[in-house]
């Protein structure tokens, strides 16, 4: 009888990574999806420009404009299904 719990016990083992992952995965992807309904739109920074005076003289112009091409990426890819489709 100790043999057969044994093979039962090592059986179940093997087998639950197996019944457990897909499960995981969907609540995973349900979970990622309820966020991402829930979440707000990223709010953008308007473009803003500062000058700063210089000891010689000179001006030094720092500008903050964000680029919209590589924003909209970015959030194309926050929003793509997992796993990765190239599309």
């Amino acid at each position: 009888m100790s043999g057969f719990i044994g093979a039962m016990t090592m059986i179940g083992a093997i087998a639950f990574p197996f019944i457990m992952m897909p499960l995981m995965w969907r609540r995973m992807k349900r979970v990622r999806n309820q966020t991402y309904e829930k979440s707000e739109p990223v709010r953008r920074e308007a473009v803003w420009e500062e000058t700063v005076a210089t000891r010689d003289g000179l001006n030094v112009v720092h500008t903050h404009d964000p680029n919209e091409d590589l924003i909209a990426l970015g959030e194309k890819a926050r929003h793509a299904p997992w796993p990765l489709i190239n599309q």
